[in-house]
């Protein structure tokens, strides 16, 4: 009797453990197939981030940066880029400036201390300078010898650059000598050092390189489009001064003859060495999250140093590379087209907004501005503009404006302004600035104008099309994107 029990309970216990097999199979291949490096064998690892195919790998002792600033901003400006800028790269990052100061654990290096005495005593150019040590050795603060306009201070630092230039090339190698890269900023350059690395390890640093934008120099803003940034390899610093260390200081005094520091850096390199610059637009270049132009041109670009980025910009910047690098795992090189993902997509773009500037009439954005019904175009500009489909008058009102980059398909901005205001191409001034590229801009105060009859008060209005900018932004593949 007891013999069919037995059998019974042995077929419970099998069948128990089938069971139990068969869930403890589906669990195992309920997970996710990703583990992390360490538990696969080398060759199944993922490559760690800095590494890079390229045939001239960059590590990060190798690539120096220098950081330009002025001894009335060291206290303003320094300290958010410091604060975000990663500590592993502090070894390698020098402070450039005017004045010989001390920000924490920072030394900041007055790179005009070795210009000779008699120049400093005697070059009008050189008053600043002059002002700035007389005050120093009194203890009074730096900032009391800023001129009484904005636009004056900047062409008297506009000036004081042009000497600094050259002395701080010297100073970076004299710091940190034989080193493969050397790149030189502002405080408000946002750098992203893994494209900056993985981009450089595409060329040869024992052979003389010179990378730069040169500035537009019929701007009242020569580096809004190009950036400031430049960069030179280990070789092209080794022959400068090591092999003719002597004639550095010839440019001191050349310095006066010279309209901006790049006109003195380019002539310098180009007399000494014989090297050209090679454009590194749009990678390097003059905008930011805000100011970028997302469309044809720059959707696929890599993104490795924008100027002039406010601080606030940065700090969300900063954000993004970490989310993306530590907590996403992403690898691929942050292109602008990340970036319009991440910032401006988000956005709620569908009603116009008033007292804003979208900058669709802006200098650097001449290449995207569309032109109007019986506007000839120039046939020596190589803006590479599809001169197709221009779009209708649209001057009488915003609502005007609106309904001309509406009705034109490549249109996905406009902004109308109640004063003409230059497109800078073929249109001329008009109230109405309707872009194939889509910008955020930012909020604008009206302000008050003369203009024939009286006074005027200037205001902005500014639309978007998005849901027709995604359209064309779902079209584009760019390579190695993940978003």
């Amino acid at each position: 009797m007891m013999a069919p029990r037995t059998s019974r309970l042995r077929v419970a216990s099998r069948l128990l453990v089938l069971l139990v097999v068969v869930y403890g199979f589906c669990w195992i291949s309920g997970f996710p197939r990703q583990y992390d490096d360490d538990e696969l064998p080398p060759e199944a690892q993922r490559a760690k981030a800095g590494t890079s195919p390229a045939p001239h790998h960059v590590e990060l002792n190798q690539l120096v940066v220098s950081v330009r600033t002025t001894a009335a901003d060291v206290h303003t400006k320094l300290p958010p880029l410091l604060f975000l800028t990663n500590q592993k790269y502090h070894d390698t990052l020098l402070l450039m400036s005017d004045l010989q100061m001390d920000i924490g654990a920072f030394h900041v290096h007055d790179v005009l201390d070795r210009l000779d005495v008699n120049l400093v005593a005697t070059n009008p150019e050189l008053t600043r300078y002059r002002q700035q040590l007389d005050l120093a050795r009194t203890s009074i603060d730096v900032g009391a010898a800023r001129a009484q306009t904005a636009q004056e201070e900047k062409e008297t630092m506009a000036k004081l650059d042009k000497y600094k230039v050259m002395r701080m090339l010297e100073r970076a190698w004299e710091l940190k000598p034989d080193k493969n890269w050397y790149v030189f900023v502002d405080t408000e350059t946002y750098l992203v050092r893994s494209n900056l690395m993985s981009w450089l390890g595409q060329f040869d640093p024992s052979t003389s390189i010179f990378f730069a934008n040169p500035p537009d120099a019929d701007s009242t803003e020569p580096f809004a489009i190009t950036g400031n940034t430049f960069i030179l390899s280990g070789e092209a610093m080794h022959s400068l001064f090591v092999d003719r260390v002597s004639s550095i200081a010839l440019w001191d005094t050349r310095a006066i003859d010279f309209m901006s520091s790049f006109d003195v850096l380019y002539s310098a390199l180009s007399a000494e060495l014989s090297l050209t610059v090679n454009r590194t637009w749009p990678a390097i270049s003059g905008f930011h999250p805000s100011t970028a132009p997302y469309g044809p041109g720059l959707w696929c670009e890599h993104v490795m140093a924008m100027h002039d980025v406010p601080t606030d910009v940065a700090s969300d910047l900063w954000r993004f590379e970490r989310d993306r690098e530590e907590y996403q795992h992403v690898r691929d090189p942050l292109l602008f087209a990340d970036l319009w993902i991440r910032f401006l997509q988000p956005e709620e773009l569908g009603n116009p907004r008033s007292d804003w500037d979208n900058l669709s009439s802006g200098l650097e954005n001449a290449r995207w501005n569309i032109l109007f019904e019986g506007v000839e175009p120039d046939v020596h500009r190589h803006h590479h503009r599809d001169e197709e489909g221009r779009a209708a008058d649209g001057e009488e009102s915003w609502e005007a404006c609106r309904e001309s980059c509406d009705k034109n398909e490549r249109c996905v901005q406009w902004s109308y302004s109640k004063i003409a205001s230059p497109n800078y191409n073929e249109n001329g001034a008009t109230k109405c600035h309707v872009s194939r590229s889509m910008r955020y801009g930012g909020h604008v105060q009206p302000v008050v104008m003369l203009e024939e009859g009286g006074k005027v008060q200037q205001t902005w209005q500014s639309g978007w099309r998005k849901d027709n900018f995604e359209k064309w932004a779902r079209q584009q593949r760019c390579k190695g994107q993940q978003n």
